[in-house]
This record gives C-alpha cells, structure tokens and sequence, in this order.
C-alpha cells in the first residue's frame, strides 16, 4: 500500500509541476485584473454552454462580449432585463464570489 501511495502522490506532483510550467509558458503570469477577466470570460462560455442562448436577450450577450473584449475595463453596463438574462447574471455573481472576486466586477447595472 505504501509503494502505491508514493506512485499516486508522485504523479500527482508531476501533473501539478507540468500544469503550473504549462500556465507560465501559455502567456506568462496575469495580473489580478487579466486574471479576474480570464475567469469571467471562462465562465461566460461556460454558461452560454450549459444554458444556451435561447431567451437571452440580444443586448445582455452583446453587452457581456463587449465587456470581455475590453479586457473587463469598460465602463458600460450591461442590463438583465429578460428572465433568462437575470438567471444567468445571478450563475455569473456566484461564480465571480466563489472565485475570491467582488460583485462590483460584474458588468450588470439597470440605471434606466
């Protein structure tokens, strides 16, 4: 038993040193904001993945890509003003909280 956990734990940390010399190689590191936007814009794919596009509003997905395209910098909102638009902003503000980022990053903001 112990020849087999010496084998799980040095494949684990082979795994592990080979997927942090992937991440440097891919682009170097990231500050927190690229860091931030990547996240985001994983999560955003990831979404319109899972749910689909269908009952979304034009002006949500435009608005969210237009935002990611940025770099997450630019200063306009974007409305979930449809039902689906509003689940989808509420998946995002979790995933955004659980990934250690403030909901003040999100896009989302219904001022009109």
């Amino acid at each position: 038993m112990t020849r087999l956990r010496r084998a799980l734990a040095a494949a684990l940390l082979a795994a592990l040193a080979g997927g942090a010399a992937a991440a440097d190689s891919a682009g170097g590191k990231r500050d927190w904001g690229q860091e931030k936007c990547f996240r985001y814009a994983r999560d955003w794919s990831e979404a319109l993945r899972r749910f689909g596009q269908d009952g979304l509003s034009a002006e949500f997905v435009a608005g969210n890509t237009a935002f990611i395209r940025s770099g997450c910098r630019s200063p306009d909102k974007v409305c979930p003003r449809a039902d689906k638009d509003r689940q989808l902003a509420d998946v995002l503000a979790l995933r955004v909280v659980n990934e250690g980022m403030s909901t003040t990053f999100l896009p989302f903001d219904c001022r009109h």
